[in-house]
């Protein structure tokens, strides 16, 4: 008569796998915990391009302008706009500066007036 052996522990191919999965889980967790500088330099940019448009196009602006902003990490945020008036444009010049270090790319926008 045969006798029934359990078998108690693991193969050596299951270690393999959850060895795998767990090293995986590992990676993608440290890669979204700790950002790089690139991808911190272009979630900056992004952000302070964005906080531009939304000064230029939704605020009236007829002089040069200081405007701070706060964003939701608690970092503080100006956006320097300047005002160029000729007789037949306005032009305004908007950049946001990042805790006074961190600039991003200045955006310009432009009305023309016909003359009468």
């Amino acid at each position: 008569m045969k006798t029934k052996h359990s078998k108690i522990g693991s193969t050596l191919i299951e270690v393999l796998v959850s060895f795998a999965i767990l090293t995986s889980m590992g990676v993608f967790t440290v890669g979204f915990l700790y950002r790089n500088s690139i991808t911190n330099k272009a979630w900056l940019n992004n952000y302070g391009q964005e906080l531009s448009k939304i000064v230029l196009l939704g605020t009236p602006i007829t002089n040069d302008t200081l405007i701070t902003h706060t964003d939701d990490s608690g970092f503080s945020w100006e956006t320097i706009v300047t005002v160029i008036k000729d007789a037949e444009e306005s032009c305004y010049r908007a950049t946001s500066v990042r805790q006074k270090s961190d600039t991003t790319r200045t955006l310009h926008y432009c009305i023309y007036r016909a003359v009468k």
